[in-house]
């Protein structure tokens, strides 16, 4: 999320902290506040799961964005574990000690000692929230005990902040009343998610200089949980391209084998020996190729050879089984070979036979391809499939990589128009850059990785993170509020009950 405005936050004339609310004023408030023991302040700014969420539905958030909230839920309850266990300066130190103290070891999960200077809650990933041992969310400590209302005031104006910036940013999305949400009558509506009701903000393109200033304002962490989807989800996405390219059967199944290598890949922990000139993708044996050598390595393809084989012979050619750059030649026992001075650099391709001869005269030919990269960087250095989830790497830059985004979506929208600009029907067929080969179905997850990545993903769990925090925020101020209104009414029928 970009930087948030930072200014005088005092009396913010949109909260109740302004000191000309009718039924509150600001001197009342304050003076409730100080009255407060730490163990009433524990109970009263707490919320838990049921009833945020009870809130969230009200709201009419879209499908996709009410489980970006449910995901956030699980991340702040993990990032207030992490403080329980390690302490909260080593994450979001205060100035100096002072104020009240929390007695209560229940409490939320922060240290013990309060502070009178008040950090700025924007510099803080949550806003000033972190939850409590049972699992409620709650304020940072060094607000919750602060000894007046700056503290709490400082938090609540700048979630109203945060708001006014997040509608600014994302004004067709979720968190604005649900505008911008997908009513059942539109089922139709946002490529790629069929009848699945989402708003806008899955959907709408973005500029690079404007993802890039989001990237720009992001943390270490933060930019990696956003080049990660789920595997479910990227699937769903990959159905849609397929036909939206009118993919045949033959490109869809290379593409999915494709998938299903980089999964086993990343299960076996066997990662591809790619160089900057060659992807060497197949897994029969372990190889590396460059612009002048080859090595090839099969111990663990034959791990057991002693009794069963009586020598290997390797080759290299242009094309499968042939060996025109190198003649077979016999290695012996030996598990592996290597060879250089080669000229590869003019090479589109290049293939590495090996025959495994047994002692009973039979032959074992196994056969990899080493695919020229031309400059490109190699998929399998970008796209890494495993655990449930899809982890694609920003490449050489993040511009570079929004720009490849905004290149695959180009084409996509090309695919799906005629030269007149008019929308292809279903029966309509023309040249396609298909899958059908492993170098361009591997090309082919890569796009729509970063597609969906660039322009949706990330963005989508941006503007969610920000809808979690006001809301959260929101309803803690509003308790403060109430909790100040009943003492108030408690108070003027002890004064009326003592007149009469």
């Amino acid at each position: 999320m970009p930087a948030l405005p930072q200014g005088n936050h005092q009396f913010g004339s949109n909260g109740f902290w302004s000191k000309n609310r009718d039924d509150v004023s600001y001197h009342r408030l304050h003076k409730f506040w100080c009255e407060l023991s730490p163990q009433a302040r524990q109970e009263l700014l707490r919320i838990d799961k049921q009833t945020l969420f009870e809130h969230a539905r009200k709201n009419m958030y879209c499908s996709r964005c009410n489980g970006l909230l449910l995901e956030g839920f699980l991340q702040i309850v993990t990032y207030g574990k992490s403080l329980q266990q390690d302490g909260a300066g080593a994450h979001f130190p205060c100035s100096r000690p002072g104020g009240l103290k929390n007695q209560n070891n229940g409490g939320s999960s922060v240290g013990n000692v309060v502070q009178d200077e008040i950090q700025d809650p924007t510099v803080h990933p949550w806003g000033g929230l972190t939850t409590t041992r049972e699992g409620s969310l709650t304020l940072m400590d060094c607000y919750l005990y602060s000894k007046s209302l700056k503290g709490m005031q400082i938090v609540f104006d700048g979630a109203r902040a945060r708001e006014r910036e997040r509608e600014l940013l994302y004004p067709d999305a979720c968190g604005g009343g649900g505008r911008g949400w997908i009513s059942q009558g539109i089922v139709s509506y946002g490529r790629g998610h069929g009848t699945r009701e989402t708003c806008a903000l899955h959907t709408a393109r973005l500029s690079c200089d404007t993802l890039v200033d989001f990237w720009s304002a992001l943390g270490e962490e933060t930019r990696q949980s956003l080049l990660r989807m789920k595997e479910e989800d990227f699937i769903e996405r990959l159905m849609y391209r397929f036909d939206s390219k009118r993919f045949c059967r033959d490109c869809r199944r290379n593409v999915i084998r494709e998938f299903k290598e980089l999964k086993e890949l990343k299960r076996m922990r066997r990662e591809p020996r790619c160089t900057s000139w060659f992807c060497v993708a197949d897994t029969a044996f372990q190889y590396e190729v460059s612009d002048d050598s080859i090595q090839a390595d099969w111990r663990q393809t034959f791990a057991d050879t002693v009794g069963s084989y009586h020598h290997f012979e390797w080759a290299v050619g242009t094309t499968e089984g042939k060996s025109d750059i190198l003649e077979f030649e016999n290695v012996g026992m030996n598990g592996c070979a290597q060879v250089n001075g080669l000229d590869l650099g003019d090479l589109s391709a290049c293939f590495i036979t090996l025959r495994a001869w047994k002692l009973d005269g039979r032959c074992t030919e196994l056969s990899v391809k080493a695919h020229a990269l031309k400059g490109q960087r190699c998929v399998h250095c970008r796209l890494i499939v495993g655990d449930g989830y899809v982890t694609i790497t920003k490449g050489e830059s993040i511009r570079r990589f929004f720009e490849h985004a905004e290149e695959a979506e180009e084409e996509e929208d090309d695919d799906l128009m005629d030269e007149d600009g008019n929308e292809l029907d279903g029966e309509c067929s023309r040249p396609q850059k298909h899958a059908k080969s492993p170098e361009l179905a591997r090309e082919f997850l890569l796009d729509a990785a970063t597609v969906e990545k660039a322009f949706r993903e990330g963005t989508a769990r941006q503007n969610a993170h920000s809808i979690f925090v006001c809301l959260a925020l929101k309803l803690l101020e509003e308790r403060v509020h109430v909790a100040c209104k009943e003492i108030i009414t408690l108070e003027k029928q002890e004064q009326a009950f003592g007149i009469k």
